[in-house]
């Protein structure tokens, strides 16, 4: 099983099947509460580049949201300011906040098991500035990049079903929003070892089992097989016991050293 930010981006829905598009707070605690983004809005001129933003956002405006190009073509996209945005086909851009808000992609693990990670963060505004890029599971804070580029591939052990992973883009180390939009390629694959993990378990407790129910059925063969040797040995004793009593009787027997008794 596998999953794409962009293969899978949704148009209609927030959340979205795995994916979810929202925010987090200002301030340093980037684990801080997650609040969905409620609407998806066009841009203004070209309208093939959509994004998703929260209640007091909108394009141009303080820029908070995650954005998509619905082309499967590239485009550059001039903004009021002239500054030139390269979205690459069927990109998806993060923006941080002009108030220190941080953009957040969370992926929400449908079911138990070890996720590998697959993921380039990369600036797409031609004025780029440092940002700061994180991914957040389980309160542990990953820094996945600052600067221009960066990739990581990562395998997370454990997840739970309906834990979530975040993936946060927010202010750099210049502490300036502007220029911070980046292209956020996201890829998350289940490992196949989660998925056969529990039939092997299975397997190997239906053996168990077997052999228990097994056992006694040995045991009692073998008791059976040993009082039987047993019965004949008694037998065979008390059969020369009492050959040897009638030979005693006998006159003119013989007895083992070929004396005459009597």
């Amino acid at each position: 099983m596998a999953w794409s930010l962009s293969s899978d981006f949704s148009l209609i829905h927030n959340p979205s099947s795995v994916w979810s598009y929202g925010s987090k707070p200002v301030g340093h605690h980037i684990s801080g509460t997650f609040s969905l983004f409620t609407h998806l809005d066009r841009e203004p001129s070209v309208g093939d580049i959509v994004a998703w933003f929260g209640g007091d956002s909108v394009w141009y405006t303080k820029w908070l949201g995650v954005y998509y190009n619905t082309r499967p073509t590239a485009i550059n996209l001039k903004e009021p300011a002239g500054n030139i945005i390269a979205f690459t086909a069927n990109g998806v851009g993060m923006h941080p906040g002009n108030d220190g808000r941080f953009s957040v992609v969370r992926f929400t693990a449908p079911t138990d098991g070890n996720y590998a990670l697959d993921v380039t963060f990369t600036h797409i505004h031609n004025c780029s500035s440092n940002t700061g890029v994180y991914i957040v599971y389980n309160n542990l804070i990953e820094l996945a990049g600052v600067g221009d580029s960066k990739s990581l591939f990562k395998s997370i052990d454990a997840v739970k079903s309906n834990e979530s992973i975040d993936f946060i883009v927010g202010v750099g180390l210049d502490n300036i929003f502007n220029c911070d939009l980046i292209l956020s390629r996201v890829d998350v694959r289940l490992l196949e070892n989660s998925t056969k993990e529990t039939p092997t378990n299975t397997s190997l407790t239906s053996l168990t089992n077997e052999n228990k129910t097994k056992d006694p059925v040995i045991a009692g063969s073998i008791g059976i097989i040993l009082g039987l040797v047993i019965s004949a040995i008694l037998f065979y004793v008390y059969y020369r016991y009492r050959k040897n009593k009638q030979n005693i009787n006998t006159p003119g027997a013989m007895n083992s050293d070929h004396e005459v008794v009597g």
